[in-house]
């Protein structure tokens, strides 16, 4: 008789491991799953911060500009050149 409350007592002592560890467990799976949206948070941020470090948008603002002003100039001095080969 005594065995056996001493067998209860330790499936007891294991049963609340088990829930211990089971509890262990799903606070790891929160805790990954979480670390998990932090990388992806973090990497998007990276992309979009190497995205504004090619300078694509004001290299093409520039590039606008200057072609403008070109156009400009070649249409305020085109009369002149007409003039000459008249």
């Amino acid at each position: 008789m005594e065995e056996m409350s001493i067998q209860a007592t330790e499936m007891n002592k294991l049963k609340e491991k088990v829930t211990s560890l089971e509890t262990n467990c799903k606070l790891a799976k929160i805790m990954h799953k979480e670390e998990v949206q932090k990388a992806a948070r973090i990497n998007e941020r990276l992309k979009a911060m190497q995205k504004d470090l090619t300078l694509k948008e004001p290299l093409r603002q520039a590039k606008e500009m200057l072609w403008a002003n070109i156009i400009d100039s070649v249409n305020d001095i085109w009369p002149s050149i007409q003039v000459i080969f008249e």
